[in-house]
């Protein structure tokens, strides 16, 4: 295959959502002492631009990239975002601070005026947190005159100071909960990598890598559930009801459908050498010097990885569509905690209700409500799956039933800060 020939497969390689718009996002580093304009098309090439411009001479591999909230940004994710949105840029061995723990910092360094105000505020945020929650959600404003209100025109101070270019209520909530569940994701992902059985386990890596793959195309497929949050999927009573459940927000990261789903897996995560896929062009202008050497440079650090694996030729496992997307709110966008992992339901009834969808200041309480394993996560879920991992024989049932108990609402329950038990749950 000629490097040209080459060089084209590995760009086809990039999600077609995000592959082609030249756009502009604002890169500061760690300590926010620079900030630059980058525009780019896509995340790796505003990686090699940010380091250019940032003077961080590491491999654009070696780097990462941050929301100012913390939130770690992959090449999936960075699609879904917004133009101009802030991103931080993170070098190996730097630490990043969010904007409350660089805000935080402001304080103690001023006076001890401010050092005392930014002491009682920690105090605050750390002492029998659960009982001032509790009273913030008992003084909370009840006026529903705007929570049937939807957009940003006509809603616009529930919208404040939100970085976000989302202009409904539902659509917001709808990514709220997608970033909760990928966190998720991200988390299982990364203590299955760090795990002796990953490490030191052939057959069973081969076997765990799969079972990510699977993860990321299933939950494609699912929206990442951004639909729990969304009161437009609302179940209702109405027998005439025509709510589209099979639709989703042009904003989910599940518009992967110009390339079949195997195409896909081996291209973006068991990275199997295949020839091009038809369905996809590219403009041959696009794939010039820094590209070949991209492309050569990124061949040589796979090429022992490579020589290593003998990936299947597909996903063993196949992805699933759902009928129904029905939230956890009800219509007007509602939500009721659903008690400790071991209840039946919640013993405080109606004062463990919420209404994000009514003020900002119910968004921002929201965000202390959990969605908790019942069957947990890091102790029980991921630990079984490691073990089913070294299993001569693995049975497909048993990954759809792992999937299931992560991410979705066989295993979750919505609960209140109270009502969450991160005990062990046993």
């Amino acid at each position: 295959m000629s490097l040209i020939a080459d060089c084209f497969r590995r760009l086809t390689d990039i999600s077609s959502s995000c592959k082609s718009e030249l756009k502009g996002y604002k890169v500061t580093d760690v300590s926010r002492t620079r900030k630059v304009g980058i525009a780019c098309r896509d995340f790796q090439d505003l990686k090699q631009k940010a380091c250019l411009k940032l003077n961080v001479t590491n491999d654009p591999e070696e780097v990462n990239v941050f929301l100012l909230d913390g939130s770690l940004i992959d090449e999936e994710y960075f699609c879904t975002l917004a133009p101009q949105t802030t991103l931080i840029l993170q070098k190996p061995g730097e630490q990043v601070l969010s904007d409350a723990d660089i805000l935080y910092d402001a304080l103690r360094r001023v006076n001890i005026d401010f050092l005392t105000a930014g002491d009682r505020v920690t105090q605050f945020l750390t002492d029998n947190l659960k009982t001032k929650v509790a009273l913030l959600n008992r003084v909370l404003n009840k006026d529903d005159s705007k929570t049937a209100l939807s957009t940003r025109q006509e809603h616009p101070e529930w919208f404040e100071n939100l970085e976000t270019n989302y202009m409904s209520k539902e659509a917001y909530m709808h990514r709220r909960c997608q970033d909760r569940i990928r966190t998720y994701l991200y988390k299982t992902i990364e203590q299955i990598k760090c795990s002796d059985v990953f490490m030191n386990d052939y057959k069973a890596r081969q076997q765990l890598l799969r079972t990510i793959a699977f993860f990321k195309l299933q939950l494609k497929e699912d929206h990442y559930f951004g639909y729990y949050f969304d009161r437009s999927r609302a179940e209702t009573k109405s027998d005439t009801d025509e709510t589209d459940y099979g639709r989703c927000y042009d904003h989910c990261p599940c518009n992967f459908g110009r390339i079949s789903d195997e195409t896909y897996l081996r291209q973006r995560y068991l990275r199997l050498p295949q020839s091009l896929d038809t369905n996809v062009t590219a403009d041959s202008d696009t794939i010039d010097e820094t590209d070949a050497r991209k492309f050569l440079d990124s061949e040589k650090k796979n090429a022992k990885a490579a020589s290593d694996e003998k990936w299947k030729d597909s996903c063993p496992y196949r992805v699933k569509s759902r009928d129904t997307q029905i939230a956890i709110c009800d219509r007007k966008g509602e939500f009721k905690c659903e008690g400790r992992w071991n209840a039946d339901g919640c013993p405080y009834g109606d004062r463990h209700k919420i209404n994000p969808y009514r003020s900002k200041e119910e968004l921002a309480l929201f965000s202390t409500w959990n969605l908790d394993h019942k069957i947990e996560r890091s102790r029980t879920l991921i630990p079984q799956l490691l073990q089913i991992s070294r299993q001569d024989t693995v049975n497909e049932q048993d990954i759809y039933d792992c999937y299931d108990n992560l991410f979705t609402v066989k295993n979750l329950r919505l609960v209140h800060i109270i009502c969450h038990d991160k005990g062990s749950h046993k």
